[in-house]
């Protein structure tokens, strides 16, 4: 009987370990999403900004988002742009999966549009837009991806699933598409990934004859929105709040000089000079001949990239209020140098700051940041809304001005007001102004 009891327990230890080891299986197998606070452990810099993992997942993550349900000539999508919130929320159900998906990708190979346009209305599909061209090197880095065969510049990117095998399809500049095999990615899981998704009605224009007049891959999501107004203030105006900037950027300590003229204050230190403008609007900073005050500490353009937007999220991070940054541009204009802006968002909408347009633009050549200008605005939620036109009719009003084949976009315009709303713009007017 001893003996029968001593089995009986050996038994009850092995099925307790062969339900722990599938739990743990099935965990991992289907990626529970969580929550992008829980990837990893948090480090704060001086000025309390994220410059972990974690703040690096988000800034690859894309303004706009689409997963397409069902294909076919009634096609069924879900779509998320102008709303931080759900952003957030299906990107962390879906970034595994890219990162898996750019990780495995093998050797790209040029398609046409209408291959791309197939993808596109490909389900299951998981479809990603970061509204400019992002160099392949700075994505993947930020996501901790290693792989060689991706190069150049991704704009927009779907993953989806054909005969059998995951594949990404991807457009780079100048409207040149490519499309790469991902073996990594269990197509299975692609299907689980989007099963929970609802349509909502989410198109794109090439698909809706009613917007033959805006760009092809303008997101239609079928609703009149209301988006927020905020408030707006500088909070360099504060002399705290100089101090802190001061520090940040190492421009503090006893060996700096500083002097105010009318409309600035200047401070050298080692023969670099920063500049706070008298009025809180911005903050320039201009290296010395040979300084190393700024190094970038690797090579390449993701190098360039993520030494400048830790600058960027130490200095504006904690002063933007309820704004988010994002990388705006990426523009290289010698061997080993860039001229890299940065922007708001409030909400998910992109914020058109002054006649620039940027909230952070820096300079890199030599392996070092040889110049910037930040611009500090701080952003509060007003607690109303306002009312802006259907899609429709704001692409007619985009063609009355000559914008015909633009993609329409919904951008905050802030000229120095105290308060700031939303409204459409072509995509070239954004990029001017104009």
């Amino acid at each position: 009987m001893f003996k029968n009891r001593r089995m009986v327990e050996r038994v009850k230890t092995l099925l307790i370990v062969l339900l722990s080891c599938s739990a743990v299986y099935l965990a991992v197998r289907t990626q529970i999403p969580v929550s992008l606070h829980s990837l990893l452990p948090t480090r704060t810099t001086q000025s309390g900004s994220q410059t972990t993992q974690e703040s690096r997942i988000q800034a690859a993550q894309p303004l706009r988002m689409a997963v397409t349900l069902r294909g076919g000539e009634e096609s069924l999508r879900y779509g998320v742009q102008y709303d931080q919130e759900a952003q957030d929320i299906l990107f962390q159900q879906m970034y595994s999966l890219l990162v898996e998906a750019l990780s495995s990708a093998e050797a790209p190979a040029a398609v046409d549009e209408t291959s791309w346009r197939e993808a596109l209305n490909t389900s299951p599909g998981i479809y990603f837009d970061w509204q400019d061209n992002l160099p392949f090197s700075v994505l993947v880095g930020w996501l901790s991806v290693e792989n060689g065969q991706l190069t150049g510049s991704v704009r927009r990117l779907v993953l989806t699933a054909q005969e059998g095998q995951a594949v990404i399809y991807y457009c780079g500049q100048e409207e040149t598409y490519y499309r790469a095999v991902c073996p990594m990615v269990d197509v299975s899981r692609l299907s689980e990934a989007v099963a929970g998704v609802k349509d909502n009605g989410a198109q794109f224009a090439f698909e809706q004859e009613e917007f033959d007049g805006l760009a092809p891959y303008t997101l239609l999501l079928g609703e009149n929105l209301t988006p927020k107004i905020y408030q707006a203030s500088n909070p360099l105006e504060q002399e705290e709040i100089r101090e802190q900037v001061r520090q940040t950027l190492d421009f503090s300590d006893d060996s700096s000089v500083s002097y105010v003229t009318s409309n600035e204050q200047v401070i050298r230190n080692g023969n670099d000079t920063l500049r706070l403008a008298a009025d809180g609007s911005t903050v320039t900073f201009t290296a010395a001949d040979g300084g190393s005050r700024y190094l970038v500490t690797s090579s390449g353009v993701y190098g360039a990239v993520e030494r400048c937007r830790q600058l960027a999220v130490d200095t504006l991070g904690d002063l933007c209020g309820q704004a988010r940054l994002y990388l705006m541009s990426v523009e290289e204009n010698g061997e080993e140098s860039w001229q890299i802006e940065f922007g708001y968002l409030l909400d998910g909408v992109p914020v058109r700051l002054g006649d620039e347009g940027y909230a952070a633009r820096f300079q890199v050549s030599g392996g070092r940041v040889v110049s910037f200008t930040l611009c500090l605005r701080s952003y509060t939620d007003s607690g109303t809304t306002s009312v802006v036109l259907p899609q429709r009719q704001a692409m007619a009003a985009m063609e009355a001005k000559g914008h015909q084949g633009e993609e329409l976009l919904l951008v905050y315009l802030d000229t120095g007001i105290q308060q700031v709303s939303a409204s459409w713009a072509a995509a070239g007017q954004w990029k001017t102004g104009g």
